[in-house]
């Protein structure tokens, strides 16, 4: 359905940037989605090029309150090392990560307060503060072109591969950022989902990625792709089908696949590049840590300078498929880390062929074996998911379609990594705006969030009940009697959705009826618990979670015989989050909400 609000706004936090785009959508014939005219930022301050993202990062003053954001955060952080005046300061980038729990985050060029940030407590409160700085310049804008506040839907992107608690996290730094608290007005977008859309909506036909020319078609009836969503910090992998147009002639999408991916994003790779090549070419750690402390305006060009030259990484095939890179890639060293650099470390570094004082060359095996932290792993999971598109979805009638986006897809090495590793079973696509694809798509999603179909449950969900004692079945530890001395089995699994089941987009389940064991209980408690497995009997099983509870006073249905206390139950569950509305039948009285995860920091 339409938004049936005036203005879509969309902001797409990453792990390495972060951008905001808008949309007017007209009345309710509105425009459709492939002709809505979007607003982008693609300058930002600290920046010369034009790019649809700042960077990521915020720099705090000794208060606690950012000083700086994004490049100039950057920038002005590594002018205070250089003069010694970072006492009290600290510098964050790629914090989003850590909402994740366990999460290692990449090094900072720029120092090791980043490094220090691995929890979502300690993550979430800067969260809020990006976002919030994010969500007024994206309103100041808005209102300036006479919208109000209270006009506007938002979208707001999150990784695939996140977990339910995580994007209960994200919702609530939304809200406390600033951002509208109603769900319809608030709506959470997976990532390579909104890519999906923008590529077979807003740009129908793509860039085919093979050598020859030639472009490939996303919206016939029936076909599918794959989408591979190569960001910063992660890597998320998903499929679709292109379900046939509707009254509306609009082409939607339904989700086959299985979202999959994982922490192996870019910024790995320039991970494995500072702690293997620099140290070994800068004469150990110690040395390049110093840089980092008392130059880091020079580290910063120097990642810069490896960044460049990673993205025009080249191979050549050889007759038995094997491939080999082009040609080294050369570094700079700038002129600033002189001082830093002994002798023997200067005779090195002309040791190498091509080499001299003033760079460093990155042989072609060693950038093999950099890219190898990243693609090995990417090539694992593209070749789960087709596995599981043939499971779910039969057999390919032509190559399947590789859909790459995101900062890393512009890379010609990973595109023939890919090829030589599946042949002719697969044809590459990549969009002409890979950094954009994700905040553009968000916006479609914004406008209609209908125009994904259905996706598939990554798990089962339901909730804990007492049901029949089954001798011989249940144990007897289980074994609790109601009122009338009959025989129950506590912490019974009741299943709502199971894992791989398809479900439609703002589907409800059938409601499921509840009523109170004891005739003292004034109200009712939902504990919701999710699993891998699909046909859990108890909800203690090994791999049972328990992700929120929800609970219902019964009020004057207090008068009624104990079995006319029921409590209605419906589930929603095909959007990015579940949602859930219990009503008192008797009342009819309705709590309507999204789940509370119990896994937050």
């Amino acid at each position: 359905m339409i938004s049936p609000y005036p203005v879509v706004a969309a902001i797409d936090f990453g792990t390495h940037g972060t951008g905001y785009a808008w949309t007017e959508v007209g009345d309710e014939s509105g425009p459709g989605p492939a002709r809505l005219t979007m607003q982008i930022r693609e300058q930002w301050p600290g920046t010369l090029g034009h790019y649809p993202k700042d960077l990521s990062a915020v720099l705090l003053d000794p208060s606690g309150q950012p000083a700086a954001w994004g490049h100039e955060a950057g920038e002005e952080w590594a002018r205070r090392c250089e003069e010694g005046d970072q006492q009290g300061y600290t510098y964050a980038q790629g914090f989003k990560m850590a909402l994740r729990p366990g999460a290692m985050l990449t090094m900072s060029s720029l120092g090791d307060q980043a490094a220090s940030i691995d929890t979502p407590a300690k993550a979430y409160p800067l969260v809020v503060a990006y976002l919030r700085r994010m969500y007024r310049i994206t309103l100041e804008e808005i209102e300036g072109s006479g919208y109000l506040e209270r006009q506007i839907r938002w979208c707001l992107t999150i990784p695939a591969i996140w977990d339910d608690a995580e994007k209960q996290l994200m919702r609530d730094a939304a809200v406390e950022a600033g951002m509208p608290a109603e769900q319809d007005r608030l709506i959470l977008a997976r990532e390579p989902e909104a890519a999906a859309l923008y590529c077979q909506i807003h740009l129908a036909r793509v860039i085919a990625a093979r050598d020859e020319d030639g472009t490939a078609e996303l919206t016939r009836s029936g076909s599918r792709f794959m989408v591979v969503d190569c960001g910063g910090g992660t890597v998320d992998i998903t499929a679709y089908r292109v379900a046939p147009a509707d009254s509306g002639e609009r082409r939607r999408l339904i989700e086959i696949g299985k979202v999959s991916g994982g922490k192996i994003g870019s910024e790995f790779i320039n991970q494995a590049f500072a702690d293997r090549v620099l140290t070994d070419r800068l004469g150990g750690p110690q040395v390049v840590e110093r840089i980092r402390r008392e130059r880091p305006h020079a580290l910063r060009e120097l990642m810069q300078h490896w960044e460049s030259g990673k993205i025009a990484v080249t191979a050549t095939m050889d007759a038995a498929g094997r491939l080999t890179i082009d040609r080294p890639v050369y570094v700079p060293l700038p002129r600033a880390v002189d001082p830093l650099i002994s002798d023997e470390t200067r005779a090195r570094l002309r040791g190498f062929p091509g080499g001299s004082e003033s760079r460093i060359v990155v042989s072609p095996e060693e950038v093999r074996v950099l890219f190898d932290t990243v693609l090995k792993s990417l090539a694992e999971l593209v070749e789960q998911q087709l596995k599981e598109m043939r499971n779910r979805d039969g057999a390919p009638d032509g190559p399947e379609r590789l859909l790459l986006v995101g900062g890393l897809s512009s890379s010609p090495y990973l595109k023939q990594r890919l090829l030589a590793h599946f042949g002719d079973g697969v044809v590459m696509m990549r969009t002409t705006e890979p950094a954009a694809a994700v905040l553009r798509g968000a916006v479609l999603l914004g406008y209609d969030p209908e125009l994904i179909i259905s996706r598939r449950s990554r798990y089962t969900y339901g909730c804990a009940v007492v049901w029949d004692f089954e001798p011989g079945r249940d144990p007897v530890s289980k074994r609790i009697y109601d009122p009338e001395g009959n025989a129950k089995c506590s912490n019974r699994f009741m299943i709502f959705v199971r894992n791989g089941d398809t479900v439609e987009t703002g589907s409800v389940e059938e409601p499921k009826s509840f009523s109170p064991l004891y005739a003292d209980m004034k109200s009712v408690v939902f504990q919701f618990f999710r699993t891998l497995t699909e046909q859990p009997r108890y909800i203690d099983e090994p791999g049972c979670e328990a992700i929120g509870t929800l609970t219902v006073e019964l009020g004057s249905a207090m008068t009624l015989p104990l079995a006319q206390r029921n409590v209605l139950v419906h589930l929603g569950f095909g959007d990015a989050e579940i949602s859930v509305r219990a009503v008192n039948q008797h009342s009819g009285q309705e709590l309507d909400t999204t789940l509370r995860f119990d896994g937050g920091y």
